[in-house]
């Protein structure tokens, strides 16, 4: 089926997240497709035809979002709706009036373990990050035969001309890009790891490209011996990276990042922990083996840094060229195609979704915070067993 015959409606907890996220929606909005895009918690709207943003808040009640929910997509009825990290799915695809439904992985298997099983039989298609997503949902979603799923090659799109930064002797310079949080991206660790880096006697300066609720806590920590930029323009975002020899990752669950795929295409090393799944285990041992670390261990991460970073300028310049390489894929062309083709696919084919729940539940008077909190399985539709069940697994998945 051609893609302009149908609409697209992704729903995501956010569209104007900065990092990641936000690059990720502000290429989908690129794409020759008709798409609406919906958030449930942003925190201010924007004045534009193809967003909406229905701002949940912890305080909101199921019964509230479902309601509100299936109101705002009833003028979309009969389009595929993509759900971005599945948040909700069960809970919401009730009203959501699809024609077809996928649901979009952003994370690596284990961040998925949990509650993607909840969506078999609610989808009729996966799209995922990471290649190790596709094994994954034979055993997640085995409703989904190997024509409904897809894995798409996070795009790269650095402006041209842009050079990565010459070689030259004495100080390095290394750096961070994403959230300034704990949760997640861990930068709690990053006053450990200068610690640690000092020890090893690197001459090194830092930057941090983001910000988040954890920057004002880690600049009181470190002073002046890391430079903020905060959330910078996407032009200057790839001025400050493109003059970084390495970057570094703390994160013990992240999928990507897409902020390492842009460095790279720079020729920036990336130093990144072994998190099964992600696209950092996947390409940082390709540029050297030394630059997949062990999670959480800060003096093996820093000793890494030390010892590539420290290097004569031909052996650095030989790891930069091999990243580069790696990441020569991913283009904006070959996302647009990946998507575009899963979408006509799952249009095309026969429906296997089922419709969801619709009607009242017990638990519509509780609020998203406390359900959250203390009753989780109950956003996915699940029996209490079932959730323990599947989080006992996640968290055995994490800790191999």
């Amino acid at each position: 089926m051609r893609t302009d015959e149908f609409k697209v409606v992704h729903v995501s907890p956010r569209v104007q997240a900065r990092g990641g996220i936000e690059a990720l929606h502000a290429l989908n909005r690129t794409l020759p497709l008709k798409q609406v895009f919906v958030a449930l918690f942003d925190r201010g709207s924007e004045a534009r035809d193809d967003y909406l943003n229905l701002n949940f808040t912890w305080r909101t009640t199921l019964g509230r979002m479902r309601r509100e929910f299936a109101r705002a997509l009833a003028p979309h009825a009969g389009s595929i709706v993509v759900y971005h990290n599945e948040w909700g799915l069960p809970l919401l695809c009730g009203g959501d009036g699809a024609a077809r439904r996928l649901a979009y992985c952003l994370a690596m298997p284990a961040f998925h373990a949990r509650d993607l099983p909840g969506s078999d039989g609610l989808v009729d298609g996966a799209l995922g990050i990471t290649p190790a997503m596709a094994e994954a949902w034979r055993e997640m979603l085995p409703s989904l035969g190997a024509e409904r799923v897809c894995v798409l090659p996070l795009p790269v799109a650095p402006p041209l001309p842009l050079q990565p930064r010459r070689e030259c002797d004495g100080e390095v310079v290394l750096g961070y890009a994403g959230r300034v949080v704990s949760e997640h991206k861990r930068l709690d660790r990053l006053p450990e790891f200068l610690r640690a880096l000092d020890k090893t006697g690197l001459r090194y300066r830092f930057e941090v490209l983001g910000d988040g609720s954890l920057r004002a806590k880690l600049q009181r920590e470190v002073g002046a011996r890391v430079r903020f930029h905060g959330w910078t323009p996407k032009d200057e975002f790839w001025r400050v990276l493109a003059g970084w020899d390495g970057i570094v990752f703390f994160t013990e669950v992240d999928g990507g990042p897409i902020a390492m795929l842009e460095a790279m295409a720079l020729g920036v090393i990336p130093f990144f922990p072994h998190v099964e799944g992600s696209m950092g285990s996947r390409y940082a041992p390709q540029v050297d083996p030394r630059c997949l670390c062990e999670t959480g261990n800060i003096p093996s991460l820093a000793a890494a840094v030390h010892d590539l970073l420290a290097q004569d300028q031909a052996k650095r310049a030989a790891l930069r060229a091999r990243a580069r390489a790696l990441v020569a894929g991913h283009t904006v062309e070959h996302y647009g195609r990946a998507l575009s083709g899963l979408l006509g696919r799952v249009a095309g084919l026969p429906r296997i979704s089922a419709a969801g729940q619709t009607g009242g539940h017990w638990s519509d008077g509780m609020p998203l915070g406390f359900a959250t909190r203390f009753a989780p399985w109950l956003l996915w539709r699940q029996s209490f067993p079932q959730f323990l069940k599947r989080s006992l697994g996640r968290s055995n998945a994490r800790a191999t």
